[in-house]
């Protein structure tokens, strides 16, 4: 009885599961056509003013190229301003920077340290520019990006923020190759929702608003230590439009060590249960869309989803092993030569609807490699995020979830 209990809810998760494939997949095709359109006239008619705000903390390695990727930008200059702020490094960051103190580009500023929020919150009450967006400090952007994002602004008055497509900068361990494909998956998800208004972060790295964001809806919160999805949500509360710009590529630097990455996605994940909770009023909501009914709703609930089916497959996979070492130990070791025979084709409901997710898995890491890359590339990336991905990612889960229970905050690093 316990186990019918418990297959049931899989099977009910895993419907769920695959109506958010399916639907994201119907999306696809609906959008396939602006996927690959050029515009016909490449050079901008207007260049918005923009501010490039580039919040510090100990970012002494990296920041020197951060600034280097955004003074490259094919951009007019007198339309550019760079506000790098140290949020009281306690490295040579504030030394390193100041070879751009003579740039007429760049406004150096130095401060106690109070959070990336604040940081980012003092440049922007500088900021004079119609249009503001952050890079972090690890994170350099593609020459053409700026302007691919200023084309979403002209086009569409309504748009009040763009984000980019972000892709891991030169992965060199396994972990970062793993992540290499999520983040390919996450250029497909991102861009499929944009049409739908239902965008739920406007990530760190380069996501562009328009001046008048903050001026309505007033500065960055702390909110989590994940501002940046706060601050989404409080647009699309207020039903400003978001959309993302599959042309502008971001290179942001990936944890290269389990801990690393758990201290990060912990973060992630924690801060997108908090905030899905502070804004529970628009969940299962019409009035807020597709956002409202599906993607806070995943967002959220979907952590436990990921656990529960986690957790099914495990334990049923130890009791296959347990049952086999009771096997050898009773009967003997036999080694028998594997050969595939589709009569014995495992036809089992959970076994085919494994078979339809992987497929539909390998079509999204298909299409958001070409996103991300303009041409499908197969890697060793891909082969790590099917195995090792959903092997890691139950530990940050599970301490996400206990944390929001007990109302122990994540720090952020």
């Amino acid at each position: 009885m316990l186990e019918t209990i418990f297959t049931t809810i899989l099977y009910i998760f895993l419907f769920c599961t695959l109506y958010m494939e399916v639907f994201f997949l119907i999306t696809f095709f609906e959008e396939r056509a602006k996927l690959t359109h050029k515009p016909e006239n490449p050079e901008l008619a207007y260049h918005p003013s923009t501010t490039i705000i580039v919040p510090c903390w100990n970012e002494e390695k990296t920041v020197t190229k951060t600034v280097e990727s955004l003074l490259a930008l094919n951009y007019p200059k007198d339309k550019l301003n760079i506000f790098i702020v140290d949020d009281g490094s306690t490295d040579n960051t504030w030394e390193v920077v100041q070879k751009f103190k003579d740039n007429p580009q760049i406004t150096l500023i130095k401060k106690e340290n109070g959070g990336k929020h604040t940081a980012v919150n003092l440049a922007i009450q500088e900021s004079t520019s119609e249009i503001i967006g952050c890079l972090d400090a690890d994170s350099f952007v593609e020459k053409n990006a700026l302007r691919e994002m200023a084309r979403a602004f002209n086009e569409d008055k309504n748009v009040m923020a763009v984000t980019p497509v972000l892709v891991v900068h030169e992965p060199q361990t396994v972990l970062q190759k793993m992540q290499q494909t999520e983040y390919y998956t996450g250029a497909f998800l991102k861009r499929m929702l944009s049409p739908l208004d239902a965008i739920n972060v406007t990530p760190g790295p380069f996501s562009i608003f328009r001046r008048e964001v903050f001026e309505k809806l007033g500065p960055y919160k702390k909110a989590h230590n994940t501002e940046d999805i706060e601050i989404a949500l409080r647009m699309q509360a207020n039903h400003m439009r978001i959309r993302n710009v599959h042309t502008a590529h971001v290179y942001t630097t990936a944890p290269n060590t389990l801990y690393k990455l758990y201290r990060q996605r912990l973060r992630w994940a924690y801060g997108t249960m908090k905030n899905t909770l502070d804004y529970r009023f628009m969940l299962f909501k019409k009035e807020y869309g597709i956002l409202g009914m599906i993607t806070l709703p995943i967002s959220f609930f979907g952590v436990f989803i990921f656990l529960y089916n986690f957790g099914y497959l495990a334990f049923h996979a130890i009791k296959a092993l347990a049952e086999k070492i009771v096997e050898i130990s009773t009967v003997g070791f036999s080694f028998i030569v594997p050969h595939i025979d589709l009569f014995y084709f495992n036809t089992d409901f959970v076994a085919i609807l494994s078979y339809v997710f992987l497929g539909l898995a390998l079509f999204i890491i298909f299409n958001g490699t070409r996103l991300a890359l303009g041409r499908f590339k197969p890697t060793a990336g891909i082969f790590y995020f099917i195995f090792l991905y959903g092997i890691v990612a139950p530990i940050w889960f599970t301490r996400a979830v206990w944390n929001v229970a007990f109302s122990r905050s994540s720090s952020w690093r």
